[in-house]
């Protein structure tokens, strides 16, 4: 009993320390190699983190690169609007030179179709007829008694009536019936302009009356200080009753068809202006025609403010022409050519020899 109890004690120990044995060593072998797994996997994981974080910001310039265009088509765009530099062209300060050429045909003819709705030249604005006259300040339009008298622009009738008792020439009476329009244009320096109709027969509106261009303000006639029935014109600037602040017409009417005007200074030696100097133009061409004008008498007669000039020459067709001054003996002070432009005025700076 004794014999086969200590065999059995001896059995059942080594079952259990063969149990002991075989757990203990699988436990701690695989507790040894799982945390040497996870730390190699753990390492491997970081070390790639960082080189992809190295790769990406090397390639952030590339993609950076798109706001550096935008900058540039921004630039760009800025660019085109700073074209707006083009208006600051305009206010340039007008100097004389320029505003010399600059044509102010505001105004239509004042005589109706089928009457005479040419200047008079014999006794041109700023002429004496050779000494004959008192200086002209006006035009003529000559045309028989009744011929309609038409507003060369829109306005407000300033004055109609006679001149009796109310000033506008150089004494009373002396345009007889009359009629001043006041019209939206402004001359060179702001100031309004005025158109005078004088020795009318018939008026056919009333003081204080709006007007368009074309409409019928009366009829041709001869009353007040008048040879023969014909109307008198004058273009005002400033002062309506100030017999002294015409400007002449020919630089305000509007040409005729395929015609312009030649507008000039003349000067002697000196460079001061020359009054009442006959000038000779001559139309070059197989049609050789000569014409004849004046330069103004005297200082009474108003330059426009924008041209300066001492003589004009309209209702001439457009094509070249040949400008000679000369003594009374025939001694050529000055010969040039000017060509006018149809609906164009043509300036022309002349200086005599002596």
């Amino acid at each position: 009993m004794n014999t086969m109890l200590k065999r059995s004690v001896v059995l059942l120990l080594l079952i259990v320390i063969t149990a002991c044995e075989s757990d203990q060593p699988t436990t701690s072998i695989a507790t040894t190699e799982e945390p040497t797994q996870s730390a190699l996997v753990a390492t491997a994981v970081p070390t790639a983190g960082p080189l992809f974080a190295t790769s990406t910001p090397s390639n952030t310039p590339t993609i950076t690169l798109t706001p550096t265009v935008t900058p540039t088509l921004t630039y760009t765009v800025t660019a085109t609007a700073t074209v707006t530099l083009t208006p600051t062209l305009t206010p340039i300060p007008p100097t004389s030179t320029p505003e010399r050429f600059v044509d102010h045909f505001y105004f239509a003819r004042p005589i109706a179709s089928g009457g005479t709705d040419r200047l008079d030249r014999t006794y041109a604005y700023g002429s004496t007829q050779n000494g004959r006259r008192q200086t002209h300040l006006g035009v003529e339009f000559q045309n028989p008694r009744g011929t309609p008298v038409l507003a060369v622009a829109g306005g407000t009738v300033y004055y109609a009536g006679t001149d009796a008792d109310n000033l506008f020439g150089p004494s009373n009476n002396y345009y007889g019936n009359v009629v001043v329009i006041e019209h939206g244009v402004r001359s060179v320096e702001g100031r309004p302009v005025y158109t005078l109709y004088a020795h009318l027969d018939q008026i056919d509106l009333e003081t204080g009356q709006m007007v368009e261009q074309g409409d019928r303000i009366g009829r041709v006639g001869d009353s007040g200080i008048a040879e023969g029935s014909h109307l008198h014109f004058e273009v005002r600037v400033g002062d309506p009753e100030n017999y002294l602040s015409t400007r002449n017409p020919d630089l305000w009417l509007y040409p005729q068809f395929d015609e312009g005007v030649i507008a000039g200074r003349v000067v002697d030696v000196n460079g001061d202006l020359v009054y009442d100097e006959d000038i000779q133009i001559r139309r070059n061409g197989a049609d050789t025609i000569t014409y004849e004008t004046y330069t103004y008498a005297e200082e009474i007669v108003n330059a426009s403010e924008s041209w300066g000039e001492n003589f004009t020459r309209g209702d001439l067709r457009d094509g070249e022409y040949e400008i000679v001054i000369s003594t009374d003996s025939g001694t050529v002070l000055y010969r040039g050519t000017v060509t006018i432009e149809s609906g164009e005025t043509a300036w022309i700076d002349i200086q005599l020899t002596r």
